[in-house]
């Protein structure tokens, strides 16, 4: 019988998706062995409960690794739980010839391959994704960073783990939003670059969709072939950012201001409201792009609530991505669904303007 997996080529790793994946991972690890002195795996308290225990029951090669576990979520990932994961590490005598698993969304994968690319000035690291945005956006590419208070991966280095395994039944694990999250980042895919994905999204809301295989296959190809053209994000790869300059304003005013910060998703999603909008002003976006766009968004996502005494606040976050230059905010944005460019400059008039008018798009769900 045929193995139900597929697999796509990512500059420095191997990534692995389908339903055999994790037995493709039980093969690599025992190969691993002739090498590895030791593994260990990197969960949260999420994953520790719903996922470890199915990773181990099918790779019983793992009973013996050393766990360690930190709290989820992504205030939690900081340089000072980098400094916990690395004290586990050397208390139970790891080195550069251990090998440390992440299994768990993009918190979980970003922060392990920063630790474990940073210990012993390089440890291997395998990434085991179990929510939609990491299997399809956060754990590929081979970017590792962490936040600094409340700013999103200002810390961070590219690493590429030695494979990426995704088993798509861990998305029966999630509650219902982790769902929704990574669905902003398989939109963000489609529009980017593939109109043809794009129709069959927009053909069914995401609360119809049972499975996941095909769609999860289809958008991290996508991701593939961009970081393949650019693993170091010296251009093109930088399309893969739309939305996220806006996007992280919200997450870091969110991260400030609320009790239950909103998720890097729904975060990601709002900006692509309002970078929509900047590619109708400043581009050649269509209006009727633009509202089939804020409209896709709007029927997967609630409207994340500001007012105009939050604006200041959040153009001023958008001063601190990584992607500006010399003073100068850049953004990636849409010619058209399927056609993006990066490098645009945007004014803090053009993006308050934004933003005002995004407190407007209440009215489109």
């Amino acid at each position: 019988m045929a193995k139900k997996i597929r697999s796509i080529d990512i500059t420095g790793s191997s990534l692995i998706i389908g339903q055999d994946a994790l037995a493709e991972l039980k093969v690599q690890l025992e190969f691993e062995r002739i090498r590895v002195q030791s593994f260990f795996i990197l969960v949260d308290d999420n994953t520790s409960n719903h996922c470890l225990p199915i990773l181990v029951s099918k790779i019983p090669l793992l009973e013996e690794a050393c766990t360690i576990v930190i709290k989820p979520g992504e205030d939690h990932k900081t340089i000072q739980t980098c400094e916990f994961i690395w004290s586990e590490l050397a208390r139970h005598g790891a080195n550069r010839n251990s090998m440390l698993i992440n299994l768990g969304g993009g918190v979980i994968t970003d922060m392990g391959g920063f630790a474990a690319s940073a210990y012993h000035r390089g440890m291997s690291f395998i990434n085991v994704p179990t929510t939609l945005m990491s299997m399809i956006d956060a754990s590929i590419g081979g970017k590792t960073g962490v936040d600094l208070s409340s700013l999103k991966n200002i810390v961070g280095l590219f690493s590429n783990p030695r494979g990426i395994f995704v088993w798509p039944d861990f998305l029966k694990t999630l509650p219902h939003h982790y769902l929704v999250s990574g669905y902003a980042e398989m939109l963000k895919h489609a529009m980017i670059s593939e109109p043809r994905f794009w129709k069959i999204l927009t053909k069914m809301p995401m609360s119809l969709i049972r499975n996941w295989d095909e769609f999860i296959y289809e958008a991290a190809s996508i991701k593939c072939r961009i970081v393949n053209n650019d693993p170091y994000e010296s251009g093109y790869r930088r399309l893969l950012n739309f939305g996220h300059t806006l996007g992280h304003a919200f997450e870091t005013y969110s991260l400030r201001h609320d009790e239950n910060p909103i998720s890097h998703g729904w975060a990601v999603a709002m900006g692509m409201i309002c970078e929509t909008y900047i590619s109708y002003r400043l581009l050649d976006l269509s209006l009727k792009q633009r509202d089939e766009i804020v409209k896709t968004i709007l029927a997967n996502f609630d409207h994340y609530e500001i007012d105009a005494n939050s604006i200041d606040e959040l153009v001023e976050l958008t001063y601190y991505d990584k992607k500006n230059r010399n003073g100068v905010v850049l953004l990636s944005l849409l010619r058209e669904i399927g056609k993006a460019v990066d490098g645009q400059p945007c004014d803090a008039a053009m993006i308050r303007e934004s933003l005002f008018r995004y407190t407007d798009f209440r009215r489109y769900r």
